[in-house]
């Protein structure tokens, strides 16, 4: 390239930043601000980036949910403690997968399912689920849906009706499917499992080849990804939020905005504010982002920003919750393409989690009625009015994790308790109270024993679900009962 070439390069770039700086002044700011602006922007989208991996490209035997892509990775038992998932639901089964559109749309396919709650949701890159679909919202009969990739100008087949037909903002998209899981019989997890076996997910050319219809998973190859995989991303996309360091994760960020299957969103001026200020610490679509060649002092910022980002998220998390009596809801009411924190408050929690509570919503308990810490040295009981239970649509689940969010092993295998389990009446309900015994050992009263919930232990904590929760369930309002300590 000529001197003169290379010198009009270097003039658009610098004008061009000049020009988008004089629109928005606002995007100068001090390195350590723009990192740490930038962990809540980039934060969902890199754990995405780094489930991806997971899902798609680590064939490592040890993996159990490599799947490849346009496969989803079953769950075909109730998950028990023997299955390394933080917060898990024994009340559903689920299946989890990432969807690739580079090569034009994908056809989803539901079997007939009148017997339980299901649904499919398909999140973007941001955390925003454009896709709500399932019994409770358009019915339990057999449907299939197109997801269309950005500019696809080819012919959608007469098979779709326009309310199945979808326009999908990038080329690639994370999908899960629940199944509610009622008693845990064998026979109604096989019942299930032929469920999952009917869920399809084609690539359009392939499911036109094959006659109009979705291919079974079964008979279906591996696909592995082919994404770029940067340095450090196989020993840190396992627990990903607190293992990545402040180097992983500008790195990584990079690699996002330079992938095309993730494209930024349109339109967006908050955005394209971040952006600006992103490519003046050398992080944007077209560079190259090295962190050796940045100076001690920028790395030093960086690092004070990656911190700051991360601690205030974090602080959120525990301030910024709604409180129902105790019980701490997120604020997931939506918005994800400008309210960044809420975005990486849920990306640290939960990822994956709804970003809206349209189809179920949940609530964190880490105390006692007292406000102490949730023990297993000690007994306690959660006392339901029958007048007031839970108000949902569906059904309600409590489930019981370690400090750390994991399932405890204990003599029943009980690891929650649900209005699956109370209309079946597994439960015992005296003077219209449902009272729950938390606690490690079994109560020796029969009564009390049947409504017991193995506590681990040591410290132990709650994330309650509700699936088609009204209002009070998602504001706070419901008078959701306390644990309280038996003294």
């Amino acid at each position: 390239m000529g001197k003169l070439a290379s010198r009009l390069l270097v003039f658009v770039a610098l004008t061009g930043f000049v020009a988008c700086a004089q629109a928005a002044p606002e995007t100068e700011q001090k390195p350590e601000a723009v990192a740490e602006r930038a962990y809540l922007y980039g934060l969902q989208q890199a754990i995405f980036y780094g489930q991806r991996w997971i899902y798609t490209q680590n064939d490592a035997e040890t993996n159990d949910i490599y799947s490849g892509l346009n496969r989803f990775f079953w769950v075909r038992k109730q998950i028990t403690p023997d299955f390394p998932v933080v917060t898990p639901n024994a009340t559903t089964l689920y299946g989890s997968g990432f969807l690739d559109l580079r090569d034009g749309p994908v056809v989803i396919e539901v079997p007939e399912i009148t017997d339980r709650y299901f649904s499919v949701q398909i999140m973007d890159p941001y955390g925003i689920f454009r896709i709500i679909v399932g019994s409770p919202f358009n019915g339990t009969k057999a449907r299939k849906y197109i997801l269309l990739p950005p500019g696809f100008e080819g012919n959608v087949p007469a098979d779709f009706p326009t309310t199945d037909i979808m326009q999908w903002p990038s080329k690639t998209a994370y999908g899960v499917v629940r199944m509610a899981v009622k008693t845990g019989s064998d026979s109604e997890i096989a019942t299930i499992n032929a469920y999952q076996d009917q869920v399809t997910v084609t690539p359009l050319a392939d499911w036109l080849s094959n006659g109009n219809k979705g291919i079974a998973q079964a008979d279906r190859d591996i696909v592995p990804g082919d994404f770029v995989v940067p340095a450090g991303l196989p020993d840190y996309a396992v627990g990903q939020v607190d293992k990545q360091t402040a180097e992983q994760f500008f790195t990584l960020l990079n690699v996002i905005l330079n992938d095309a299957t993730m494209p930024v969103l349109e339109d967006s001026l908050m955005e394209s504010q971040m952006l600006a200020q992103l490519r003046s610490i050398g992080i944007g679509k077209g560079l190259t982002f090295d962190w050796e060649k940045l100076t001690s002092d920028q790395k030093a910022a960086m690092e004070t920003g990656f911190k700051a980002g991360f601690e205030s998220v974090r602080k959120t998390l525990k301030s910024n919750l709604i409180n129902m009596n105790g019980w701490g809801i997120v604020r997931n009411d939506g918005g994800f393409e400008t309210k960044w924190m809420d975005r990486a408050v849920i990306a640290d929690a939960a990822w994956a989690a709804p970003d809206k509570n349209i189809s179920h919503g949940g609530a964190f308990l880490f105390t006692d009625a007292d406000g102490k810490p949730l023990s297993g040295a000690n007994k306690y009981t959660l006392t339901f009015d029958m007048n007031d239970l839970p108000p949902v649509t569906q059904f309600w689940s409590i489930p019981i994790y370690d400090a750390n969010g994991y399932f405890v092993a204990n003599e029943i295998n009980r690891y929650t308790v649900n209005s699956f389990m109370l209309d079946a009446g597994d439960l015992v309900v005296k003077d219209g109270k449902l009272v729950i015994y938390v606690q490690n050992a079994k109560p020796t009263d029969p009564d009390q024993a049947k409504n017991w919930l193995p506590a681990p232990k040591e410290g132990f904590r709650f994330t309650s679900r509700f699936y088609g929760p009204y209002a009070p369930l998602t504001n706070g309002t419901y008078n959701m009962p306390k644990v309280v300590r038996v003294k």
